[in-house]
């Protein structure tokens, strides 16, 4: 059993019978909150380098269409510093206090008066401070949730207007208008949008064709492939400014940390990799790290939409993830990943398009997106089959990815997503009336068949080997 709950709250008392509904955070956990909360991550804020470009941030909120006031933040921000300075000041005078209690100690002849005096004074002080600190607890919380939802900068590459940019268009002609794919009952049975099965030949494809594609992955373009987990934690959904109301909230029994429940992602999830890199720092001669996964992803459905695989809640899905020294390698890598992409799609009779998509569509984590889309014929519109992001050192100085060059430490540019959406790849094969061979795509690819014996064998001597 799931529920969602799309933010999490703490109720301020203030003055009289007021109440004010305070909004927290479980990337940034203020002192207050740390005796109840455990601090999994402190990210680190560049406040300097966001606020010094603030041509390039009103840009971004202008074409992605969000609801921000820049200046409002900008106030906080004020607000903010004014505070930390405030408390800075108070912590040099009890630096500076306990200083001359300690010359006075070592004094031959010790004033007693003056002693005393410092010590009271160093009470009010600290009281002063614990007082300032209580009082500027909110003030922190409502400028650094401000802060963690401004946006990643746009990419030069990014379209801003109304339309997409195609980069690529398959030779295929648009079909005329087919039936739906569900009316293949042969190939699938379909409930709704969080039931339903492949059967035949939909079945074996669903299972084979992620496989094929990540093998050519593993051999064509050198990735490693991971096995993640299922459930991903509100921290890093945070870190990647997901929507959090995109997965489902998983009910736990015993959940330490409130703050920082637990979320239904799937293995084939962008987010399911954050885990992994979070708080790690590499060398130089590691990069780029390239990694790809096959799982499930859960994206919960909008109940606007109407009930097919195109939308249904369960894919299976092939996941990439690279990280990068600097932002033209970040390109570089995701166009080898497009290129990749284009192979494995050109194996289908099918017209499909790679675009970037406006800006309006983008995440607040991303600044591109390129899309790999099919067309359905009975819809009438292009379906989104897989995609990939560039999100530059946005989401890396959440979760403190670093690379460490000499005695400096720099954040990695980050590309990846799902370049497969297998539901979605079926019901478009489907409705264009292609066979769901997936030998032919084995084939297209130059890809052995698969020996399940055989890779079975080899990977429990290679788990046996380990004890020797």
């Amino acid at each position: 059993m799931h529920r969602i709950i799309k933010t999490c709250s703490k109720i301020i008392p203030l003055s009289g019978n007021a109440l004010k509904i305070r909004h927290v955070s479980a990337l940034y956990i203020t002192g207050d909150k740390a005796s109840e909360n455990y601090v999994t991550l402190q990210p680190y804020m560049d406040f300097k380098q966001t606020f010094q470009n603030m041509e390039q941030l009103e840009h971004s909120v202008e074409k992605r269409k969000l609801a921000i006031d820049l200046k409002s933040v900008l106030k906080m921000f004020d607000t903010y510093r004014e505070g930390i300075k405030a408390m800075d000041k108070l912590e040099d005078e009890r630096e500076m206090i306990a200083k001359q209690l300690k010359q006075l100690a070592k004094a031959e002849q010790k004033d007693e008066d003056l002693m005393n005096d410092l010590k009271e004074k160093g009470k009010h002080l600290r009281n002063d401070l614990k007082t300032m600190k209580t009082n500027f607890y909110p003030i922190e919380d409502e400028f650094i949730q401000a802060f963690l939802h401004l946006p990643n900068t746009l990419h030069p590459q990014c379209p801003e207007g109304e339309h997409e940019r195609v980069l690529y268009r398959s030779k295929q002609q648009l079909m005329k208008a087919e039936k739906s794919h569900l009316e293949h009952d042969d190939l699938i049975y379909f409930i709704d949008n969080s039931r339903y099965y492949m059967l035949n030949e939909a079945a074996e494809f669903d299972i084979r064709v992620p496989q094929a594609l990540t093998r050519y992955f593993l051999d064509k373009g050198n990735f490693i492939q991971t096995a993640n987990p299922d459930f991903t934690r509100c921290v890093l959904l945070e870190a990647n400014a997901t929507p959090m109301d995109q997965y489902h909230k998983v009910m736990e029994a015993h959940l330490q940390n409130k703050l920082n429940a637990a979320y239904l992602t799937g293995g084939g999830s962008f987010e399911s990799f954050l885990g992994a890199v979070t708080k790690l720092c590499v060398y130089p001669t590691v990069l780029p790290l390239k990694f790809v996964s096959i799982g499930r992803i859960y994206e919960k459905t909008n109940s606007s939409n109407t009930p097919n695989l195109f939308t249904a809640t369960q894919n299976n899905a092939v996941q990439t993830f690279v990280a990068t020294t600097d932002l033209q390698e970040a390109e570089e890598q995701m166009e080898n990943i497009l290129n990749l992409c284009v192979d494995f799609y050109k194996t289908f009779n099918v017209h499909f398009r790679v675009v970037y998509v406006k800006a309006a569509q983008l995440t607040p984590a991303e600044s591109l997106r390129a899309q790999i889309e099919i067309y359905s014929p009975h819809e009438k519109r292009y379906i989104c089959v897989g995609h990939v992001s560039n999100y530059k050192d946005f989401v890396s100085k959440r979760i403190l990815f670093t690379m460490r060059q000499q005695k400096d430490y720099h954040f990695l540019h980050m590309v990846g997503g799902p370049v497969l959406y297998t539901s979605r790849l079926i019901a478009a094969l489907i409705e264009h009336g292609e066979n769901l061979d997936y030998k032919k795509v084995l084939e297209a690819l130059k890809l052995k068949a698969p020996n399940d014996a055989a890779a079975a064998t080899n990977a429990m001597n290679e788990f046996k080997s380990l004890f020797k």
